[in-house]
C-alpha cells in the first residue's frame, strides 16, 4: 500500500485561531529560549499556538514546560485586563484549546517507529500514513541524518569520480538504482525508501505501508522545513541522552 503525500501540519488536529500570533508573550521574544519539546521550540520560532496544542497531544508532560506555563499565564492576564471583545474571544479559545488538546492525547500504540526515522501511523484522519515524528526530537533528526548520510556518500563518490551506480549498489546492497537524475536528492530517496522497506516490520504493525521514493523525498523535505531554525537541538541531544527515544529519564 503506497500513499499520497500529506505534509505534517495537514495531518494534525485543527484548533480555532491556531495561527494567531498576536498573543505571544513579549518575555519569550528572545533567541535564548529553548525547550526539550520540539513542538514548543517550533512555537517559540513561529509564535503560532497550534504547536503548543500539538505538543500537549504528543506529550502531556509539555504542560509543565516553562514556556507553555508562561504563555498560559500571559493569556490569563490579558483576558482579565482586556476590554476588546474580539481579543477576549480568541484568548478564551486558546485557553479552552489547552484542555481540548489534553483530551486528544496521542495513542502511542497507533505509531510504529523504525530506525530509518520514518513512522507508520494508523491514527490519521483519512487512512494510515508514513510521516516523520516530532516526539521525542531524536526521531525527527534521525530521519534527516540518515537521508543526509546518503547524500554525503553520493557527493563523495562524485568527487572521487567513481562509477556512481556501482558504488551505491555495493555500499547499500542494492539490486539496481536509477542514477539518471540531476538532483542527488532523488537518488537518495530511492535508496532510503528501499532500506526502509527492507527493515523487519513491527509485529503489531498491520498497516502494510510502502515507502516510495516520492514519499521519502517529500517527508524528508517536510522534516527539514519543520526543523529550520532549530538546528541547535542536534548538538543538545548528542550531549544530553534523554533525546534518545530508546532511553527514558
Amino acid at each position: 500500500m503506497s500513499l499520497d503525500y500529506l505534509d505534517f501540519d495537514s495531518i494534525q488536529n485543527v484548533y480555532d485561531y491556531q495561527d494567531e500570533t498576536n498573543f505571544f508573550p513579549p518575555s519569550l521574544i528572545t533567541d535564548s529560549c529553548f525547550s526539550r519539546h520540539l513542538l514548543i521550540n517550533r512555537y517559540l520560532l513561529t509564535r503560532k499556538p497550534k504547536y503548543l496544542f500539538w505538543s500537549i497531544e504528543f506529550d502531556s508532560n509539555s504542560l509543565m514546560d516553562p514556556f507553555l506555563v508562561e504563555t498560559v499565564n500571559f493569556w490569563k492576564e490579558l483576558l482579565i485586563n482586556s476590554s476588546n471583545s474580539g481579543d477576549r474571544t480568541k484568548l478564551l479559545s486558546h485557553l479552552k484549546n489547552i484542555g481540548l488538546a489534553l483530551s486528544q492525547s496521542r495513542d502511542s500504540d497507533l505509531s510504529f517507529h523504525y530506525d530509518s526515522g520514518f513512522v507508520h501511523y494508523k491514527g490519521g484522519k483519512l487512512h494510515p500514513l508514513i510521516t516523520f515524528e516530532v516526539h521525542p526530537p531524536r526521531r525527527c533528526f534521525r530521519l534527516i541524518e540518515n537521508f543526509e548520510e546518503i547524500l554525503s556518500s553520493i557527493n563523495k563518490i562524485n568527487l572521487l569520480k567513481l562509477d556512481l551506480e556501482s558504488e551505491l549498489v555495493r555500499k547499500y546492497n542494492l539490486e539496481r538504482i536509477n542514477i539518471n537524475f540531476t538532483n542527488p536528492l532523488l537518488i537518495a530517496a530511492q535508496i532510503i525508501s528501499e532500506l526502509h522497506n527492507r527493515l523487519p516490520k513491527n509485529k503489531i504493525d498491520k498497516t502494510e505501508l510502502i515507502l516510495t521514493p516520492f514519499l521519502a523525498e517529500k517527508i524528508y523535505s517536510d522534516a527539514v522545513s519543520f526543523t529550520e531554525g532549530l538546528e541547535y537541538i542536534v548538538d543538545t541531544y548528542r550531549i544530553v541522552d534523554y533525546w534518545d527515544p530508546d532511553k527514558k529519564r
